[in-house]
């Protein structure tokens, strides 16, 4: 696969639900740098992201210092590989579907998918 390739699958899973399912870090809690809140940096590690190391989480809101404001967040491809499989993890102790038959989860799918393709 060439790298543009690549980052044609991520755009691919980005514009799908699959980004909605990880749990970003919490914008009042006053750790993310003004960096990783416009999206220059990625919301785990802090790592200087480009157009072609970032996959993006679209605009959000959220509150910052007690206001209602926009934030961009956005996370390099180890970070978002790693809460995707904290989250693929840990989604059957929360989800009755896994618990009955965890093949037939889309919750779940979605975030094994999310979590292959981001790996390289």
């Amino acid at each position: 696969m060439t790298e543009s390739a690549a980052h044609a699958g991520v755009a691919t899973v980005a514009a799908g639900r699959s980004l909605d399912l990880l749990p970003l870090p919490d914008l009042d809690a006053g750790l993310l740098t003004a960096e990783q809140v416009r999206g220059g940096s990625c919301v785990w590690c802090g790592t200087r992201l480009t157009g072609e190391t970032a996959i993006d989480f679209g605009a959000r809101s959220g509150t910052l210092v007690g206001v209602v404001a926009p934030w961009y967040p956005r996370g390099c491809r180890p970070c978002v590989r790693k809460a995707a499989v904290t989250a693929h993890n840990e989604h059957p102790s929360t989800c009755e579907q896994c618990v009955d038959d965890p093949t037939l989860c889309d919750t779940r799918r979605a975030l094994r998918r999310l979590a292959l393709e981001v790996r390289r």
